[in-house]
């Protein structure tokens, strides 16, 4: 685990210690396990119940405008109920996703407690001091998260500018800048998947560092990710790859609740399980990748060198 090796690691070593990892403490991991799995029901049931049918709603509308006159009242009505389940849609939305980002902050950094309690060597750890370490140590994460978060929105944003300034490229017919702005957008868009993978990176070296936090913690996951960009693209391929897998499996079970409700919740729990398996995993292997990184930059630099050097950046 966290010891040092004479040989290096293969390729895809951290994602089999990854998928190992919860077998060194079955309590622990199954206890925080139960609360993936409550929290992602919890939110499935959010968007199908509160989110979904709004937008299912507005969907049908649509197609009912296309088919009739515009110069009926009922043409005005289908109008002016798309724009209040428009509005109202956008509402619940919101709060929605509000709702989804605290609770899933809240059991990503609980997760990550987990993982680097157990890889760390303390592989008898019970939840009670899980609990307790992770209340001790709260602030870091808290702050790197909320710090990545932000970085993340406005990444976000600029993508979302470039997309506008390509619609009035196109419209304006300016083709030669058209296709040099898509080819920007393109990079942009791919450098977005590897830099919410550093985000994501910065907040476990929050946790497995305590006082590294902020811009120290992401500056320190860039470190530690630099030259495996191949194992990065691994890694997000996975992770993207079983989510993908199991899609299907929630469209199933959407369907299914519309003939019998039963089914379709326990396809919906089926669904949950495997996601929380998912992520589960996805949090594993970024901590094994972690300390993989970390065991390699302790045999070049030597323990003592990169104390100092953590020291140094969380200073900084």
């Amino acid at each position: 685990m966290a010891t040092s090796q004479s040989t290096a690691p293969s390729f895809f070593n951290f994602l089999k210690e990854g998928l190992l990892l919860p077998t060194r403490n079955r309590k622990l991991f199954i206890a925080v396990g139960a609360i993936i799995v409550a929290s992602t029901t919890l939110l499935l049931l959010g968007s199908d119940l509160a989110v979904q049918p709004l937008a299912d709603e507005i969907q049908l509308d649509v197609k009912a405008l296309n088919g009739t006159d515009p110069g009926s009242l009922e043409y005005a009505k289908l109008v002016q109920e798309i724009q209040d389940d428009t509005k109202e849609l956008l509402l619940v939305s919101a709060g929605y996703l509000l709702f989804a980002v605290v609770v899933s902050s809240a059991v990503r950094i609980l997760l990550l407690f987990a993982t680097v309690l157990t890889y760390s060597g303390e592989q008898r750890a019970t939840f009670s001091e899980l609990l307790g370490k992770a209340k001790a140590q709260l602030k870091g994460p808290l702050l790197t998260l909320a710090f990545v978060y932000v970085l993340e929105i406005v990444y976000v944003v600029f993508l979302a500018l470039m997309g506008a300034l390509l619609v009035v490229l196109m419209a304006k017919q300016y083709f030669v800048l058209l296709i040099l702005a898509s080819l920007l957008v393109l990079s942009a868009a791919i450098s977005f998947v590897y830099f919410s993978f550093v985000c994501s990176f910065s907040v476990v070296v929050a946790v497995a560092e305590p006082g590294c936090h902020g811009a120290a913690a992401l500056g320190r996951a860039c470190r530690l990710a630099k030259g495996k960009k191949w194992q990065v693209v691994l890694y997000v391929a996975v992770t993207c790859a079983l989510a993908s897998v199991l899609s299907p499996v929630h469209t199933l079970a959407r369907t299914c609740a519309g003939n019998s409700v039963a089914v379709g919740l326990l396809l919906g729990f089926v669904y949950a399980v495997l996601m929380a398996l998912v992520q589960l995993f996805a949090v594993c292997a970024m901590t094994a990748f972690y300390y993989e990184r970390r065991e390699n930059i302790d045999s070049q630099l030597g323990d003592t060198a990169y104390t100092k050097l953590s020291t140094e950046e969380a200073n900084a």
